[in-house]
Order: C-alpha cells, then structure tokens, then sequence
C-alpha cells in the first residue's frame, strides 16, 4: 500500500518540478526518441527548431520482409499556439501520440494537431505538415505505386482542383 503512494508522490514532486530550470533542461534534452506503430513499424524521430518553425524528422522500418525504410519530415510554428509556451512538452506528447496511432506516420494524411492546439484555439500555421519528399527517391522505394501529378506538382491546398484538371487532361 506505501508503494503506489511513494510513486504518487514522486509524480507530484516531478510535476512541480517541471516549471523550474531542471525541466526545461529535461525538455531541451528530450529532442529525439523511438516509437512502434499499430502495423509494427519502428520508428525514430528528432525535432529540431529553427527561426520560430519546428521540425519534426522520422525514420520508419516496417517490420522483417515488410518493404524498404521510409523517412519524412513534418514542419510547423507551433509556437504561434497561445498554449505551447506554457506547455509545450504536453504539446510533443500529443503529437508523437498522434503519430504512434497512425499504421504508416510518413503516410499523406491531414495535418498534425495536438488537442490543446486544436482548430479554432490556434492558427493554421501551427499544425505540423508533411513535407513533401526532397531529392530522388532511393531504389528500394521504386516499387511503390507513383504519386499522383497533381501531389507532385500542386501545392496542398489546390490538390482537388489540380486534380480535376489534372484528369480532364489525362482524359
């Protein structure tokens, strides 16, 4: 019974702690770490900040025999969110949750947000984007399916009508 009051107590003590000096330089060394996927992917990743925008990097292996590593690059200013100076590790903690439930993180889907930066509490600006993939692909990745012109050519938020003409054109 004492035990799970010690652990209560060292939460408590680690929580008022985390306003202090010693947990912003907690914050500063947590820049990189490691998690799996629903599908079994292990992934790496490591933040970095540069002139107000940060960015996220991921490295993916799917599991033995499952396809060739994937990496990507997620890129935001989730310091225009009223919320994140305050409580900014809560912030990554979400977001890499976010991440982990996702089968493939490098996969195009919607924007990253974490929920106390939500639509409607901060800009648009603050959602962490894909970036789309620089240079030439490795070999390994040639045997997926190509990407569609209109992702390779239009910017995100023209994708539907680039699309559409993008399949006029194509007839």
């Amino acid at each position: 019974m004492r035990l799970p009051l010690a652990l209560l107590a060292l939460a408590a003590l680690g929580a008022a702690a985390g306003g202090s000096g010693a947990g912003r330089e907690a914050e500063a060394a947590a820049q990189a770490g490691r998690f799996s996927t629903p599908e079994q992917h292990r992934c790496s990743w490591e933040l970095r900040s540069a002139a107000g925008a940060s960015e996220l990097r991921l490295s993916c292996r799917p599991p033995a025999g499952g396809g060739a590593a994937r990496s990507c690059a997620y890129r935001g200013e989730p310091r225009r969110c009223p919320a994140y100076g305050a409580r900014s590790r809560q912030y990554w903690r979400q977001i890499l949750g976010r991440l982990r439930r996702r089968r493939h993180p490098c996969a195009r889907g919607g924007p990253l947000s974490a929920r106390l930066c939500g639509p409607g509490r901060a800009p648009p600006e603050a959602q962490l984007r894909l970036l789309p993939a620089a240079g030439p692909s490795p070999p390994a990745a040639s045997a997926e399916p190509a990407a569609e012109p209109a992702e390779s050519y239009c910017a995100e938020r023209w994708h539907s009508l680039c699309s559409f003409f993008v399949g006029f054109w194509e007839g």
